[in-house]
Protein backbone atom coordinates (compact mmCIF):
# COMPACT_ATOMS: atom_id res chain seq x y z
CA UNK A 1 0.00 0.00 0.00
CA UNK A 2 1.04 3.91 -0.67
CA UNK A 3 1.61 5.98 1.74
CA UNK A 4 -0.42 8.11 0.33
CA UNK A 5 -3.23 5.35 0.82
CA UNK A 6 -2.15 4.76 4.00
CA UNK A 7 -2.99 8.49 5.37
CA UNK A 8 -6.29 9.54 6.76
CA UNK A 9 -8.55 11.29 4.47
CA UNK A 10 -9.72 14.81 5.18
CA UNK A 11 -13.44 13.92 5.60
CA UNK A 12 -12.67 11.46 8.46
CA UNK A 13 -9.96 13.73 9.92
CA UNK A 14 -13.04 16.35 9.62
CA UNK A 15 -15.11 13.79 11.79
CA UNK A 16 -13.12 13.10 14.10
CA UNK A 17 -11.85 16.65 15.06
CA UNK A 18 -15.77 17.23 15.67
CA UNK A 19 -16.57 14.10 18.16
CA UNK A 20 -13.02 15.18 19.77
CA UNK A 21 -15.39 18.77 20.15
CA UNK A 22 -18.22 16.87 21.24
CA UNK A 23 -16.58 15.01 23.77
CA UNK A 24 -15.11 17.36 25.11
CA UNK A 25 -18.05 20.01 25.19
CA UNK A 26 -20.26 17.07 26.71
CA UNK A 27 -17.40 16.61 29.30
CA UNK A 28 -17.04 20.15 30.08
CA UNK A 29 -20.75 20.45 30.81
CA UNK A 30 -21.06 17.59 33.02
CA UNK A 31 -17.91 19.11 34.99
CA UNK A 32 -20.06 22.71 34.92
CA UNK A 33 -23.02 20.35 36.16
CA UNK A 34 -21.36 18.95 38.72
CA UNK A 35 -19.89 22.37 39.55
CA UNK A 36 -23.68 23.54 39.98
CA UNK A 37 -24.76 20.64 41.74
CA UNK A 38 -21.73 20.79 44.38
CA UNK A 39 -22.32 24.74 45.09
CA UNK A 40 -25.97 25.89 44.18
CA UNK A 41 -28.16 22.91 44.30
CA UNK A 42 -26.56 20.73 47.06
CA UNK A 43 -24.39 23.35 48.62
CA UNK A 44 -25.61 22.94 52.15
CA UNK A 45 -25.44 19.31 52.65
CA UNK A 46 -21.87 19.23 51.07
CA UNK A 47 -20.90 22.69 53.15
CA UNK A 48 -22.25 20.61 56.32
CA UNK A 49 -19.95 17.76 55.21
CA UNK A 50 -17.18 19.44 54.89
CA UNK A 51 -17.79 21.40 58.63
CA UNK A 52 -18.22 17.59 59.94
CA UNK A 53 -14.82 16.46 58.51
CA UNK A 54 -12.64 19.32 59.60
CA UNK A 55 -14.63 20.91 62.53
CA UNK A 56 -14.61 19.73 66.40
CA UNK A 57 -17.52 20.43 68.59
CA UNK A 58 -16.68 21.63 72.25
CA UNK A 59 -19.18 21.61 74.70
CA UNK A 60 -17.87 24.41 77.49
CA UNK A 61 -19.70 24.00 80.33
CA UNK A 62 -20.53 27.61 82.33
CA UNK A 63 -18.03 28.27 85.21
CA UNK A 64 -19.83 27.34 88.57
CA UNK A 65 -20.24 30.75 91.14
CA UNK A 66 -17.59 30.53 93.83
CA UNK A 67 -18.34 30.40 97.63
CA UNK A 68 -16.40 32.70 99.55
CA UNK A 69 -16.38 33.48 103.32
CA UNK A 70 -16.57 36.58 105.08
CA UNK A 71 -13.24 37.49 104.36
CA UNK A 72 -13.09 35.91 100.67
CA UNK A 73 -11.48 32.72 101.89
CA UNK A 74 -13.18 30.58 99.27
CA UNK A 75 -14.86 27.40 100.31
CA UNK A 76 -16.24 26.56 96.90
CA UNK A 77 -14.79 26.74 93.91
CA UNK A 78 -14.01 24.88 90.12
CA UNK A 79 -11.15 23.14 88.72
CA UNK A 80 -11.94 22.77 84.63
CA UNK A 81 -11.11 18.95 83.67
CA UNK A 82 -11.86 17.76 80.28
CA UNK A 83 -13.35 14.19 79.29
CA UNK A 84 -12.11 12.93 75.81
CA UNK A 85 -13.91 10.39 73.25
CA UNK A 86 -13.91 8.45 70.28
CA UNK A 87 -16.90 7.62 68.19
CA UNK A 88 -15.16 4.86 66.42
CA UNK A 89 -17.59 3.99 63.39
CA UNK A 90 -16.35 7.69 62.18
CA UNK A 91 -12.47 6.76 62.61
CA UNK A 92 -11.35 4.95 58.81
CA UNK A 93 -9.38 1.88 59.32
CA UNK A 94 -5.62 2.98 58.76
CA UNK A 95 -6.24 6.06 61.47
CA UNK A 96 -6.76 3.77 64.31
CA UNK A 97 -3.00 4.03 64.81
CA UNK A 98 -3.61 8.13 65.79
CA UNK A 99 -5.55 6.73 68.55
CA UNK A 100 -3.47 4.78 70.13
CA UNK A 101 -0.89 8.04 70.06
CA UNK A 102 -3.23 9.83 71.63
CA UNK A 103 -4.08 7.34 74.40
CA UNK A 104 -0.31 7.40 74.85
CA UNK A 105 -0.43 11.22 74.93
CA UNK A 106 -2.84 10.88 77.63
CA UNK A 107 -1.06 9.18 79.75
CA UNK A 108 -2.29 8.96 83.51
CA UNK A 109 -5.42 10.03 82.68
CA UNK A 110 -6.23 8.23 79.82
CA UNK A 111 -8.83 4.31 80.48
CA UNK A 112 -7.88 2.59 77.47
CA UNK A 113 -5.46 0.10 77.21
CA UNK A 114 -3.00 -0.22 74.25
CA UNK A 115 -3.37 -1.21 71.35
CA UNK A 116 -6.70 0.07 71.62
CA UNK A 117 -9.45 -1.65 70.44
CA UNK A 118 -12.18 -0.92 67.96
CA UNK A 119 -15.95 -0.99 69.43
CA UNK A 120 -19.49 -0.30 67.60
CA UNK A 121 -20.27 2.56 69.39
CA UNK A 122 -18.62 5.67 71.53
CA UNK A 123 -15.35 5.13 74.30
CA UNK A 124 -14.12 7.09 76.74
CA UNK A 125 -10.89 7.79 76.08
CA UNK A 126 -9.31 9.51 79.04
CA UNK A 127 -11.68 11.60 82.52
CA UNK A 128 -10.21 14.68 84.24
CA UNK A 129 -7.76 15.86 81.85
CA UNK A 130 -6.71 19.30 83.43
CA UNK A 131 -7.94 22.10 81.37
CA UNK A 132 -4.77 23.20 79.53
CA UNK A 133 -3.40 20.20 78.84
CA UNK A 134 -6.39 19.66 76.95
CA UNK A 135 -5.95 22.39 74.56
CA UNK A 136 -2.44 21.93 74.08
CA UNK A 137 -3.77 18.08 73.11
CA UNK A 138 -6.51 19.80 71.35
CA UNK A 139 -4.30 22.34 69.43
CA UNK A 140 -2.27 20.00 68.15
CA UNK A 141 -4.51 17.96 66.25
CA UNK A 142 -7.34 15.01 67.44
CA UNK A 143 -7.90 12.34 65.16
CA UNK A 144 -11.04 12.22 63.23
CA UNK A 145 -13.97 10.57 65.28
CA UNK A 146 -12.37 11.77 69.07
CA UNK A 147 -14.12 14.76 70.51
CA UNK A 148 -13.35 16.79 74.19
CA UNK A 149 -16.19 17.74 76.66
CA UNK A 150 -14.77 20.33 79.06
CA UNK A 151 -16.79 20.46 82.35
CA UNK A 152 -16.24 22.12 85.30
CA UNK A 153 -15.37 20.08 88.79
CA UNK A 154 -16.69 21.40 92.15
CA UNK A 155 -14.07 21.54 95.21
CA UNK A 156 -14.49 22.02 98.21
CA UNK A 157 -10.93 23.59 100.42
CA UNK A 158 -12.22 23.12 103.81
CA UNK A 159 -14.08 19.36 103.11
CA UNK A 160 -16.61 18.42 105.91
CA UNK A 161 -15.53 21.43 108.41
CA UNK A 162 -17.67 23.30 105.94
CA UNK A 163 -20.08 20.61 104.18
CA UNK A 164 -22.55 21.36 106.71
CA UNK A 165 -23.76 24.69 105.23
CA UNK A 166 -21.66 24.75 101.75
CA UNK A 167 -23.02 21.24 100.81
CA UNK A 168 -22.38 19.73 97.54
CA UNK A 169 -23.05 19.99 94.12
CA UNK A 170 -23.12 17.53 91.06
CA UNK A 171 -25.04 17.25 88.42
CA UNK A 172 -27.27 14.24 89.80
CA UNK A 173 -27.74 16.04 93.24
CA UNK A 174 -27.22 19.35 95.26
CA UNK A 175 -27.37 19.97 99.03
CA UNK A 176 -27.16 22.97 101.59
CA UNK A 177 -26.49 26.30 100.17
CA UNK A 178 -25.16 24.99 96.66
CA UNK A 179 -28.86 23.91 96.76
CA UNK A 180 -30.56 27.20 97.97
CA UNK A 181 -28.15 29.11 95.98
CA UNK A 182 -28.24 26.77 92.54
CA UNK A 183 -30.02 29.54 90.42
CA UNK A 184 -27.63 32.26 90.96
CA UNK A 185 -24.64 29.70 91.16
CA UNK A 186 -25.42 28.20 87.89
CA UNK A 187 -24.42 29.83 85.00
CA UNK A 188 -25.25 28.79 80.65
CA UNK A 189 -23.38 26.86 79.00
CA UNK A 190 -21.50 27.57 75.73
CA UNK A 191 -20.15 26.36 72.73
CA UNK A 192 -17.32 25.92 70.87
CA UNK A 193 -16.49 24.94 67.29
CA UNK A 194 -12.99 24.22 66.49
CA UNK A 195 -11.59 24.11 63.12
CA UNK A 196 -8.23 22.55 61.75
CA UNK A 197 -6.17 24.74 59.75
CA UNK A 198 -3.99 23.75 56.52
CA UNK A 199 -1.01 22.98 58.69
CA UNK A 200 -3.37 20.39 60.89
CA UNK A 201 -3.70 22.46 63.66
CA UNK A 202 -7.08 23.95 65.62
CA UNK A 203 -8.21 27.18 65.34
CA UNK A 204 -11.57 28.97 66.32
CA UNK A 205 -13.79 29.21 63.40
CA UNK A 206 -14.77 32.79 61.85
CA UNK A 207 -16.87 35.50 63.52
CA UNK A 208 -19.57 33.51 61.76
CA UNK A 209 -19.42 30.39 63.37
CA UNK A 210 -22.33 29.17 65.48
CA UNK A 211 -20.27 29.89 68.71
CA UNK A 212 -22.49 30.18 71.88
CA UNK A 213 -20.15 31.94 74.61
CA UNK A 214 -20.25 29.71 78.00
CA UNK A 215 -22.02 32.25 80.98
CA UNK A 216 -20.66 31.86 84.17
CA UNK A 217 -22.73 31.99 87.50
CA UNK A 218 -22.60 34.91 89.86
CA UNK A 219 -20.02 34.60 92.68
CA UNK A 220 -21.89 34.24 96.22
CA UNK A 221 -20.31 35.70 99.35
CA UNK A 222 -21.30 34.04 103.28
CA UNK A 223 -21.52 36.07 106.20
CA UNK A 224 -19.87 32.91 107.71
CA UNK A 225 -16.03 33.16 109.07
CA UNK A 226 -14.15 30.10 107.87
CA UNK A 227 -11.85 30.70 111.14
CA UNK A 228 -14.79 30.54 113.46
CA UNK A 229 -16.42 27.36 111.42
CA UNK A 230 -13.01 25.41 111.74
CA UNK A 231 -13.01 26.21 115.73
CA UNK A 232 -17.48 25.05 116.14
CA UNK A 233 -16.54 21.92 114.19
CA UNK A 234 -13.41 20.63 116.00
CA UNK A 235 -14.67 21.25 119.16
CA UNK A 236 -17.93 19.80 118.06
CA UNK A 237 -16.08 16.54 117.00
CA UNK A 238 -14.19 16.85 120.73
CA UNK A 239 -17.31 17.29 122.51
CA UNK A 240 -18.93 13.90 120.46
CA UNK A 241 -15.84 11.61 121.65
CA UNK A 242 -15.92 13.21 125.19
CA UNK A 243 -19.41 13.01 126.20
CA UNK A 244 -20.29 10.10 124.28
CA UNK A 245 -23.62 12.13 122.37
CA UNK A 246 -25.75 11.12 119.72
CA UNK A 247 -25.27 14.57 117.72
CA UNK A 248 -23.77 17.82 118.54
CA UNK A 249 -24.69 21.42 117.38
CA UNK A 250 -23.22 24.93 117.92
CA UNK A 251 -24.40 28.31 115.66
CA UNK A 252 -21.88 31.97 116.53
CA UNK A 253 -24.13 34.85 115.05
CA UNK A 254 -23.90 38.66 114.94
CA UNK A 255 -26.96 39.68 117.37
CA UNK A 256 -26.62 43.51 115.67
CA UNK A 257 -27.09 42.49 112.30
CA UNK A 258 -28.50 38.51 111.99
CA UNK A 259 -25.33 37.18 110.35
CA UNK A 260 -24.72 33.53 111.22
CA UNK A 261 -20.65 33.68 111.75
CA UNK A 262 -20.86 29.62 112.27
CA UNK A 263 -23.00 27.03 112.35
CA UNK A 264 -21.77 23.50 113.12
CA UNK A 265 -23.56 19.87 113.97
CA UNK A 266 -21.74 16.79 113.93
CA UNK A 267 -22.10 14.24 112.54
CA UNK A 268 -21.69 15.65 109.57
CA UNK A 269 -22.97 12.55 106.90
CA UNK A 270 -25.23 9.54 106.65
CA UNK A 271 -24.07 6.14 106.63
CA UNK A 272 -24.29 6.47 102.64
CA UNK A 273 -22.22 9.65 102.54
CA UNK A 274 -24.88 12.21 101.87
CA UNK A 275 -25.67 15.14 104.67
CA UNK A 276 -26.74 13.97 107.44
CA UNK A 277 -29.24 16.32 109.27
CA UNK A 278 -27.94 19.81 110.52
CA UNK A 279 -29.35 20.20 113.54
CA UNK A 280 -28.28 24.10 113.83
CA UNK A 281 -31.49 24.23 111.20
CA UNK A 282 -33.17 21.42 110.66
CA UNK A 283 -33.42 19.50 113.79
CA UNK A 284 -35.85 20.62 116.60
CA UNK A 285 -35.37 19.70 120.32
CA UNK A 286 -36.54 20.28 124.26
CA UNK A 287 -34.60 23.76 125.09
CA UNK A 288 -35.45 23.18 128.89
CA UNK A 289 -33.78 26.03 130.79
CA UNK A 290 -32.74 27.90 128.06
CA UNK A 291 -35.86 28.93 127.76
CA UNK A 292 -36.57 30.31 131.20
CA UNK A 293 -35.58 33.99 129.62
CA UNK A 294 -38.77 34.40 127.86
CA UNK A 295 -40.90 33.56 130.66
CA UNK A 296 -38.59 36.04 132.87
CA UNK A 297 -38.41 38.95 130.51
CA UNK A 298 -41.91 38.62 129.04
CA UNK A 299 -43.27 39.43 133.14
CA UNK A 300 -40.45 42.24 133.23
CA UNK A 301 -41.37 44.13 129.70
CA UNK A 302 -44.84 43.72 130.90
CA UNK A 303 -44.29 45.38 134.80
CA UNK A 304 -45.43 42.21 136.51
CA UNK A 305 -42.30 41.77 138.81
CA UNK A 306 -40.23 44.51 140.21
CA UNK A 307 -36.86 44.43 141.12
CA UNK A 308 -36.55 42.73 144.83
CA UNK A 309 -39.91 40.61 144.38
CA UNK A 310 -39.33 37.81 146.48
CA UNK A 311 -41.30 34.08 145.45
CA UNK A 312 -40.98 31.49 147.84
CA UNK A 313 -39.58 28.45 146.36
CA UNK A 314 -38.74 26.66 150.00
CA UNK A 315 -41.14 23.78 149.42
CA UNK A 316 -39.05 22.67 146.82
CA UNK A 317 -41.85 21.17 144.03
CA UNK A 318 -45.30 23.50 142.90
CA UNK A 319 -48.55 21.99 142.00
CA UNK A 320 -50.02 22.92 138.61
CA UNK A 321 -53.46 21.37 137.52
CA UNK A 322 -52.52 18.27 139.59
CA UNK A 323 -48.93 17.62 137.99
CA UNK A 324 -46.38 18.34 140.43
CA UNK A 325 -43.34 19.97 138.95
CA UNK A 326 -40.21 20.83 140.92
CA UNK A 327 -36.50 22.15 141.52
CA UNK A 328 -33.40 19.55 142.09
CA UNK A 329 -33.49 20.60 145.18
CA UNK A 330 -35.33 23.03 147.59
CA UNK A 331 -34.17 26.86 147.29
CA UNK A 332 -36.10 28.77 150.04
CA UNK A 333 -37.24 32.59 149.31
CA UNK A 334 -35.78 33.53 145.56
CA UNK A 335 -35.49 37.23 144.30
CA UNK A 336 -36.63 37.23 140.50
CA UNK A 337 -33.33 37.73 139.31
CA UNK A 338 -31.81 34.38 141.83
CA UNK A 339 -34.99 32.27 139.89
CA UNK A 340 -33.02 32.49 136.53
CA UNK A 341 -29.61 32.69 138.40
CA UNK A 342 -30.25 29.24 140.40
CA UNK A 343 -32.76 28.10 137.33
CA UNK A 344 -35.67 27.30 139.56
CA UNK A 345 -37.97 25.68 138.01
CA UNK A 346 -40.86 26.25 140.55
CA UNK A 347 -39.73 30.09 140.43
CA UNK A 348 -40.14 30.44 136.66
CA UNK A 349 -43.97 28.52 137.12
CA UNK A 350 -44.82 31.06 139.51
CA UNK A 351 -43.74 34.05 137.31
CA UNK A 352 -45.63 32.13 134.61
CA UNK A 353 -49.06 32.13 136.34
CA UNK A 354 -48.32 35.91 136.70
CA UNK A 355 -48.79 35.99 132.52
CA UNK A 356 -52.18 34.98 130.65
CA UNK A 357 -51.37 31.88 128.55
CA UNK A 358 -52.01 33.34 125.44
CA UNK A 359 -49.47 36.50 126.57
CA UNK A 360 -46.62 33.61 127.38
CA UNK A 361 -47.32 32.48 123.58
CA UNK A 362 -47.14 35.55 122.22
CA UNK A 363 -43.86 36.66 123.60
CA UNK A 364 -42.59 32.80 122.37
CA UNK A 365 -43.66 34.02 118.74
CA UNK A 366 -42.43 37.48 119.38
CA UNK A 367 -39.24 35.90 119.85
CA UNK A 368 -39.05 33.71 116.84
CA UNK A 369 -39.97 30.87 118.46
CA UNK A 370 -42.42 28.23 116.36
CA UNK A 371 -41.93 29.93 113.18
CA UNK A 372 -39.17 29.24 110.28
CA UNK A 373 -36.36 31.67 110.86
CA UNK A 374 -36.38 31.92 107.27
CA UNK A 375 -32.53 31.27 106.53
CA UNK A 376 -31.23 30.26 103.37
CA UNK A 377 -31.12 27.10 103.88
CA UNK A 378 -33.51 24.43 102.73
CA UNK A 379 -35.80 22.34 104.76
CA UNK A 380 -35.68 24.66 107.95
CA UNK A 381 -37.71 23.60 111.01
CA UNK A 382 -39.75 25.72 112.69
CA UNK A 383 -40.23 24.06 115.86
CA UNK A 384 -43.46 23.12 117.56
CA UNK A 385 -44.96 25.95 120.18
CA UNK A 386 -48.41 25.21 121.52
CA UNK A 387 -51.45 27.65 121.76
CA UNK A 388 -54.39 27.71 123.99
CA UNK A 389 -57.04 25.55 122.53
CA UNK A 390 -54.56 23.94 120.04
CA UNK A 391 -54.45 19.75 120.76
CA UNK A 392 -52.72 18.66 123.34
CA UNK A 393 -53.02 21.91 125.46
CA UNK A 394 -53.80 21.41 128.96
CA UNK A 395 -53.92 22.97 132.07
CA UNK A 396 -50.19 22.52 133.12
CA UNK A 397 -49.25 23.57 129.33
CA UNK A 398 -48.16 27.09 130.41
CA UNK A 399 -46.26 25.70 133.43
CA UNK A 400 -44.12 23.12 130.83
CA UNK A 401 -43.54 26.00 128.26
CA UNK A 402 -42.33 28.32 131.14
CA UNK A 403 -39.25 25.70 131.88
CA UNK A 404 -38.74 24.68 128.39
CA UNK A 405 -40.88 21.80 128.18
CA UNK A 406 -43.72 21.02 125.56
CA UNK A 407 -41.84 23.21 123.22
CA UNK A 408 -39.10 22.75 120.74
CA UNK A 409 -36.78 24.73 118.91
CA UNK A 410 -33.43 25.05 116.92
CA UNK A 411 -30.47 25.82 118.10
CA UNK A 412 -30.63 28.84 115.31
CA UNK A 413 -34.06 30.12 117.15
CA UNK A 414 -32.24 30.06 120.43
CA UNK A 415 -29.48 31.92 119.38
CA UNK A 416 -31.55 34.96 118.13
CA UNK A 417 -33.71 34.64 121.05
CA UNK A 418 -30.43 35.64 122.81
CA UNK A 419 -29.79 37.71 120.07
CA UNK A 420 -32.24 39.94 120.93
CA UNK A 421 -31.08 40.74 125.00
CA UNK A 422 -27.63 41.05 123.33
CA UNK A 423 -28.90 43.66 120.68
CA UNK A 424 -31.16 45.29 122.92
CA UNK A 425 -34.34 44.18 121.95
CA UNK A 426 -34.79 43.59 118.79
CA UNK A 427 -35.20 39.97 117.06
CA UNK A 428 -33.22 39.93 113.01
CA UNK A 429 -34.06 37.57 110.71
CA UNK A 430 -30.63 35.54 109.92
CA UNK A 431 -28.92 35.71 107.49
CA UNK A 432 -26.06 33.52 105.66
CA UNK A 433 -25.89 35.51 102.61
CA UNK A 434 -23.47 38.59 102.71
CA UNK A 435 -23.28 39.56 99.49
CA UNK A 436 -23.95 38.18 95.59
CA UNK A 437 -21.32 39.69 93.19
CA UNK A 438 -23.35 41.30 89.76
CA UNK A 439 -19.71 42.15 87.28
CA UNK A 440 -17.22 43.46 88.94
CA UNK A 441 -19.45 45.23 92.00
CA UNK A 442 -20.17 43.19 95.50
CA UNK A 443 -23.76 43.56 95.96
CA UNK A 444 -24.05 43.59 100.18
CA UNK A 445 -27.53 42.56 101.83
CA UNK A 446 -29.22 44.56 104.49
CA UNK A 447 -30.01 42.99 107.97
CA UNK A 448 -33.87 43.15 108.18
CA UNK A 449 -35.60 43.15 111.43
CA UNK A 450 -38.46 40.89 112.16
CA UNK A 451 -40.27 42.43 115.44
CA UNK A 452 -39.45 44.30 118.79
CA UNK A 453 -39.95 41.74 121.80
CA UNK A 454 -38.35 43.96 124.45
CA UNK A 455 -37.45 47.25 125.50
CA UNK A 456 -33.82 48.47 125.32
CA UNK A 457 -34.30 48.51 129.21
CA UNK A 458 -35.82 45.16 129.87
CA UNK A 459 -33.06 43.62 127.83
CA UNK A 460 -30.72 45.47 129.74
CA UNK A 461 -31.87 44.27 132.75
CA UNK A 462 -31.81 40.21 131.15
CA UNK A 463 -28.42 40.87 130.26
CA UNK A 464 -27.52 41.46 133.77
CA UNK A 465 -29.03 38.77 135.23
CA UNK A 466 -27.19 36.44 132.71
CA UNK A 467 -23.80 37.72 133.65
CA UNK A 468 -24.81 37.04 137.43
CA UNK A 469 -25.41 32.98 136.48
CA UNK A 470 -22.17 32.77 134.83
CA UNK A 471 -20.50 34.88 138.03
CA UNK A 472 -22.82 33.30 140.72
CA UNK A 473 -25.20 30.40 139.73
CA UNK A 474 -25.44 27.28 137.05
CA UNK A 475 -22.98 28.90 134.56
CA UNK A 476 -19.76 29.11 135.98
CA UNK A 477 -18.77 26.52 133.81
CA UNK A 478 -18.77 28.69 130.45
CA UNK A 479 -16.61 31.44 132.30
CA UNK A 480 -13.96 32.77 129.81
CA UNK A 481 -10.64 34.21 131.49
CA UNK A 482 -10.42 37.67 130.77
CA UNK A 483 -13.59 38.55 129.41
CA UNK A 484 -17.33 39.06 131.02
CA UNK A 485 -19.58 36.42 129.98
CA UNK A 486 -23.94 35.95 130.64
CA UNK A 487 -25.80 33.07 129.71
CA UNK A 488 -27.71 29.93 130.96
CA UNK A 489 -27.76 26.62 130.74
CA UNK A 490 -30.74 23.97 129.74
CA UNK A 491 -31.19 20.21 130.73
CA UNK A 492 -34.18 19.11 128.94
CA UNK A 493 -35.51 15.30 129.42
CA UNK A 494 -36.45 14.39 125.91
CA UNK A 495 -39.64 14.24 124.53
CA UNK A 496 -38.70 12.88 121.34
CA UNK A 497 -35.90 10.88 119.99
CA UNK A 498 -33.91 8.20 121.37
CA UNK A 499 -32.05 9.57 123.89
CA UNK A 500 -33.06 10.82 127.55
CA UNK A 501 -31.62 14.39 128.06
CA UNK A 502 -30.29 16.60 125.78
CA UNK A 503 -27.13 19.41 127.12
CA UNK A 504 -27.55 23.55 126.15
CA UNK A 505 -26.15 26.35 127.25
CA UNK A 506 -26.28 30.04 125.30
CA UNK A 507 -23.90 32.58 125.88
CA UNK A 508 -23.53 36.44 125.52
CA UNK A 509 -19.81 37.80 124.86
CA UNK A 510 -18.71 40.42 126.08
CA UNK A 511 -21.91 40.21 128.96
CA UNK A 512 -22.99 43.97 128.65
CA UNK A 513 -22.27 45.08 125.25
CA UNK A 514 -22.38 41.61 122.70
CA UNK A 515 -20.53 41.38 119.97
CA UNK A 516 -21.88 37.79 119.42
CA UNK A 517 -23.94 34.90 120.76
CA UNK A 518 -22.99 31.59 120.53
CA UNK A 519 -25.55 28.53 121.25
CA UNK A 520 -24.37 24.98 121.94
CA UNK A 521 -26.42 22.38 122.32
CA UNK A 522 -25.36 18.33 123.03
CA UNK A 523 -27.80 15.42 122.56
CA UNK A 524 -27.61 12.27 124.16
CA UNK A 525 -24.50 12.55 126.24
CA UNK A 526 -23.48 10.01 129.15
CA UNK A 527 -25.52 10.59 131.95
CA UNK A 528 -22.59 12.01 134.41
CA UNK A 529 -22.69 14.45 131.93
CA UNK A 530 -26.26 14.90 131.02
CA UNK A 531 -26.78 18.45 133.16
CA UNK A 532 -25.92 21.97 130.85
CA UNK A 533 -23.44 22.61 133.28
CA UNK A 534 -21.15 19.78 132.92
CA UNK A 535 -21.03 19.08 128.99
CA UNK A 536 -22.67 22.38 126.60
CA UNK A 537 -21.31 25.07 129.10
CA UNK A 538 -17.53 23.61 129.19
CA UNK A 539 -17.58 23.38 125.38
CA UNK A 540 -18.59 27.16 124.72
CA UNK A 541 -16.21 27.93 127.24
CA UNK A 542 -13.27 26.12 125.00
CA UNK A 543 -15.28 27.68 121.47
CA UNK A 544 -15.37 31.31 122.82
CA UNK A 545 -11.53 31.07 124.08
CA UNK A 546 -10.56 30.02 120.69
CA UNK A 547 -12.67 32.60 119.17
CA UNK A 548 -11.44 35.26 121.09
CA UNK A 549 -7.68 34.25 120.31
CA UNK A 550 -8.35 34.19 116.55
CA UNK A 551 -10.09 38.23 116.65
CA UNK A 552 -9.47 39.65 120.36
CA UNK A 553 -11.02 42.45 119.29
CA UNK A 554 -14.22 40.51 119.91
CA UNK A 555 -13.95 41.05 123.58
CA UNK A 556 -14.20 44.48 123.63
CA UNK A 557 -17.88 45.17 122.79
CA UNK A 558 -19.91 46.04 120.02
CA UNK A 559 -19.08 49.87 120.25
CA UNK A 560 -15.27 49.27 120.06
CA UNK A 561 -15.45 46.53 117.39
CA UNK A 562 -17.46 49.35 115.45
CA UNK A 563 -14.55 52.35 116.48
CA UNK A 564 -11.77 49.90 115.20
CA UNK A 565 -13.78 49.25 112.08
CA UNK A 566 -13.97 52.43 110.83
CA UNK A 567 -10.29 53.49 111.69
CA UNK A 568 -9.28 50.18 109.77
CA UNK A 569 -7.68 48.23 112.50
CA UNK A 570 -8.96 45.09 111.57
CA UNK A 571 -11.44 43.72 108.83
Amino acid sequence: MSVWNSEISPERRSARLKMLMISTLIGFLIVVGRLINIQIVHHQHYSEAACIQHTTQIDVEARRGRILDRNGYLLAGNRSVATFQVYWPEVPLDETVLIDTLVMRLGEYSLTQLPAERRPGNQILAIDVPYHEAILLTNSGLPTGVSVDIQQERTYPMGDLAAGIVGRFTAENSEGIEQWFNSDLQGRDGRLFIERSATGRYNLTDPEADNIQAIDGHDIMLTIDARFQCIIMEELERAMDIYNSEWAAAVLIDPVSGEVLAAGSVPVRGDNGSLAMNHVFQGYHEPGSTFKIVTYAACIEEGLIADGEMFNCSDGYIDVAGDSISDAHAMGLLSRDEIIINSSNVGTVMLSQLLPDSTLCQYCSDFGFGLKTMIEYPDESRGIVPTPGSPGWSGVSSAQIAIGQEVTVTPIQLALAYGVIANGGTLYYPRLLKACREGDIWEQEESIVRSHPLSPETAEIVRHTLRAVVEEGTGANAAVEGVAVGGKTGTAERLSGSTDYLSAFVGLVPAENPTFVLAVVIDGPDYEYRWGSTSAAPVFTEMTSRILAVQPELALGVSKVEENLVAGVFE
